[in-house]
């Protein structure tokens, strides 16, 4: 039992120092009272003067690439009118390739029109020869079942027919030969009419004899050589054809993709000549290059406000100059108007929204002031942690004002006369992601959730959660 309260004694003295302890370390950091109190919030940018409206004056062709002065071009700082002309450059190079061009273009229409009859011509051969072909070879297998049924062997019949019939006519005349001997050797004595009867048998054995034998090698040459190559020679032909037919029936539908690839190509060839002429066209209007608004004429180009490039193309707009594609080389700018437009800190982003009002101290004349007004502030970053903002300028009288001028922006953000704000550097965010500030009590400290506003100089805006009179401890 006494060792029980010993051991709570030293708790409940343990608790005392840490206590003690708190209110201490409460005590020796540094605190802020709450209280109501005006909270002004004015953005101070510096600004330059822009043109409200400008012109950037290049020379961009589709095709043409010879884009050399003919003169001079108009003078820097010039007034121009709207259609006035400003450079004008080389057009005989041009014109004499716009003239082959459109020619080039017409010999394509006419080789286009007769190619497209030879594809039509083409097309319709090839169909006509897919059927000459199944023609073709329906007539030799007919004609070699023919062959092979009755002509073969009709033709080796006729062969030896015609040995058989010379042997037949030389028996004949051997045989008349030989009677009339006999009955002319019956006669004692032989008439000169009668020998010459016989001279004449001879002649005809003689004749059968030569016959025969030429017959015999006529026999033998068609039975050994003429028909079986014959026969070959129909067989072959008959292969032939069926090879023919079968690749013929093959390749006929890619043949007439193929003719129908190749002419749509020729028809792509010419439309792609055509819109080339159209894009010349298009070229050798922008050789003479004409203001598109009333203005002032600068030389070079203006970038966010900044008059630059007059010296790297002085050069150029000189009588045989030459300008690359797309390069800006002047620039006319309206007299109508300025407008203006600075930078904004990432840290100041979501306090500026358009038509938000503010002025302009123009750095010619500090004791004049300008209205502007938030035109755009830009989503993306014009440079790491700063952005854009776009201002319209009433001028007012201030007709001395011109574009590259700087000046001083004031941006009046926020003017609440009674509003409750802390220190910034005294919010914290607890585990819920909540913002919080240590809040002083009777028995020490304690967190307090609380609802922010607009942050400025070091001060937060306080709208709900802290009242007056409440005091916070300070890190």
């Amino acid at each position: 039992m006494k060792r029980t309260f010993i051991f709570l004694g030293s708790l409940l003295l343990s608790l005392a120092l840490h206590a003690a302890d708190s209110n201490a370390t409460a005590k020796k950091r540094g605190t802020h009272k709450v209280k109501a109190a005006p909270f002004k919030i004015e953005l101070g940018l510096k600004g330059i003067f822009i043109p409200a409206e400008t012109a950037a004056i290049k020379v961009k062709p589709e095709v043409w690439s010879d884009l050399t002065l003919a003169r001079d071009a108009a003078t820097h700082g010039s007034s121009v009118k709207a259609n006035d002309l400003l450079i004008l450059l080389k057009k005989e190079k041009m014109e004499k390739h716009l003239v082959d061009t459109e020619l080039s273009l017409e010999e394509a229409k006419l080789g286009f029109a007769v190619a497209k009859v030879e594809h039509e011509f083409a097309v319709n051969s090839a169909s006509l020869n897919a059927k000459a072909a199944q023609r073709t070879l329906a007539r030799l297998e007919e004609d070699m079942k023919r062959y092979m049924d009755k002509t073969r062997e009709l033709n080796r019949k006729s062969a030896n027919y015609s040995q058989t019939s010379a042997e037949n006519s030389l028996s004949y005349v051997q045989e008349e030969l030989k009677q009339l001997k006999k009955m002319y050797e019956a006669d004692d004595i032989t008439e000169e009419t009668e020998e010459i009867i016989v001279k004449r048998a001879q002649h005809s054995v003689d004749r059968a004899i030569h016959y025969l034998n030429r017959t015999r090698n006529s026999t033998e040459t068609a039975l050994k050589f003429t028909l079986p190559r014959e026969e070959e020679d129909i067989t072959l032909n008959l292969d032939r054809a069926r090879l023919s037919t079968k690749k013929e029936a093959a390749t006929h539908e890619e043949n007439l993709a193929k003719l129908k690839v190749g002419f749509q190509k020729q028809q792509r060839s010419l439309q792609e000549a055509e819109k080339n002429l159209a894009k010349l066209k298009r070229d050798a209007k922008l050789l003479s290059v004409r203001s598109p608004i009333d203005g002032v004429l600068y030389h070079g180009a203006f970038v966010e406000g900044t008059w630059m490039g007059r010296k790297g193309v002085q050069t150029k707009l000189r009588e045989g100059g030459k300008l690359l594609s797309g390069e800006v080389v002047m620039t006319v700018v309206s007299l109508k108007g300025l407008a203006a437009h600075a930078s904004l800190s990432e840290a100041d982003y979501r306090k500026v929204a358009p038509k938000m009002k503010g002025w302009a101290t123009p750095t010619a004349e500090p004791s004049h002031r300008v209205a502007v007004e938030v035109k755009s502030v830009s989503r993306l970053p014009s440079a790491p942690g700063q952005y854009k903002v776009q201002f319209t300028v009433n001028l007012g009288d201030k007709n001395y004002l011109h574009p590259g001028m700087s000046c001083a922006i004031r941006l009046p953000v926020l003017n609440q006369p009674k509003a409750i704000t802390v220190p910034s550097k005294a919010l914290r965010t607890n585990g819920k992601g909540e913002l919080v500030v240590r809040l002083k009590t009777k028995k020490g400290e304690t967190a307090r959730v609380v609802k922010t506003g607009n942050s400025h100089g070091g001060k937060t805006e306080i709208l709900k959660g802290l009242s007056e009179g409440d005091e916070i401890l300070l890190p």
